[in-house]
């Protein structure tokens, strides 16, 4: 009778106290709903990993259409949506080869960090006034640009560690065509800071309210855009994996779910680049309140936004052709930096004499 006793009192206080853990865990996630939504949903993990997911499967329908290729249309069934599921479990239950030669940690991790380093940059992003994962004021604009000017370092360093002539091809085309196309771009940012009166993003998200800054700086927005395309890696500019000289440039050594990430990082720089795109020139989550919900009119304007210059980007793949090397860093130095030059002079022209 006494063991029990003993034993009912012991369950007892257990219950009681997977009862106030629970408690605890149920009050801690409703006091901290708001980043822990930030952190797993939006702008965090799932929308990186959804947009991958369902960019990859639109690319293939979407170009299949318009280059007439009859495979994409039938393949994966259901639309094609098991395809993209049925190339993730080869990916992942596929064996990844290490070369001979190389230091297998950093080979193992340059391809987890070319996809972490510019998701890191997306918690910089406004989706709304109040809905920003990392608001550091002023200092906003200058962090987002200096975690993606890290993110080109990775490829480097990914082509070298591997070993191989053609991967380390890669890497250096890699190095040119970033500075080359990161140089305009940053001073076209600048131009906007500059019109906007500050560093801020949700600041310059707000000085658009009336005009996107598109339309004063149309000169800045198309250079931007380039670069977004030059920085993202994709065609016309996807030279540094250019299959038909460098056999896959610096990803050629990768394989398994090493090869996925790799693949996984040209989705999340565009998803990147292209957002802070949207927010510098067309007005971020600006636009007409639905239903009376703010918050969710912002979130589904800057996706909307997204989605169309997302579209244009891969639509540009079935229109123009690779350049060589040195046309690639001729229209970067010999073009696309003076006249974003330009682009700045002009908007210190309109802020000296008062016209914006």
């Amino acid at each position: 009778m006494v063991y029990i006793n003993i034993a009912l009192g012991t369950a007892s206080r257990t219950g009681q106290t997977l009862a106030g853990i629970m408690a605890w865990i149920i009050e801690f996630l409703i006091a901290n709903s708001k980043p822990i939504l930030q952190v797993l949903v939006l702008p965090g993990l799932a929308f990186t990993l959804v947009f991958a997911i369902v960019a990859v499967w639109f690319e293939r329908k979407f170009l299949a259409r318009a280059m007439l290729r009859v495979g994409p249309y039938y393949c994966g069934g259901r639309s094609g949506v098991l395809q993209v599921f049925a190339d993730f479990i080869k990916l992942f239950l596929s064996e990844m080869i290490i070369p001979d030669g190389v230091n297998w940690l950093f080979f193992a991790l340059c391809p987890v960090l070319v996809s972490f380093v510019p998701a890191l940059a997306l918690i910089l992003i406004p989706f709304d006034v109040n809905w920003v994962l990392w608001d550091i004021g002023s200092l906003g604009l200058p962090m987002f640009i200096a975690i993606m000017g890290i993110a080109p370092l990775m490829p480097i360093f990914a082509g070298w560690v591997s070993n191989n002539k053609y991967s380390f091809i890669g890497a250096w085309r890699v190095a040119y065509m970033y500075i080359s196309g990161e140089i305009p771009l940053v001073i076209c940012a600048a131009a906007v800071a500059i019109m906007a009166g500050t560093f801020d993003l949700v600041g310059i998200v707000e000085a658009q309210k009336n005009l996107w800054f598109a339309v004063p700086q149309f000169i800045g927005f198309i250079i931007f855009f380039i670069g977004v395309l030059i920085e993202s890696e994709r065609t016309p500019f996807d030279l540094p994996v250019a299959e038909t000289e460098l056999v896959f440039g610096w990803r050629t050594e990768f394989s398994g779910i090493l090869f996925g990430f790799t693949m996984m990082a040209e989705y999340v720089m565009l998803q990147a680049w292209t957002l802070l795109f949207i927010t510098l020139y067309l007005g971020g989550y600006h636009g007409p309140i639905i239903m009376g919900n703010v918050i969710g009119s912002h979130m589904f304007w800057l996706l909307a936004k997204f989605c169309i210059v997302v579209v244009f980007v891969i639509l540009l793949r079935c229109i123009f052709s690779r350049p060589r090397m040195d046309q690639m860093l001729k229209i970067g130095w010999n073009y696309l930096t003076p006249i974003s030059l330009l682009n700045l002079f002009i908007v210190l022209g309109l802020k000296l004499w008062g016209v914006y």
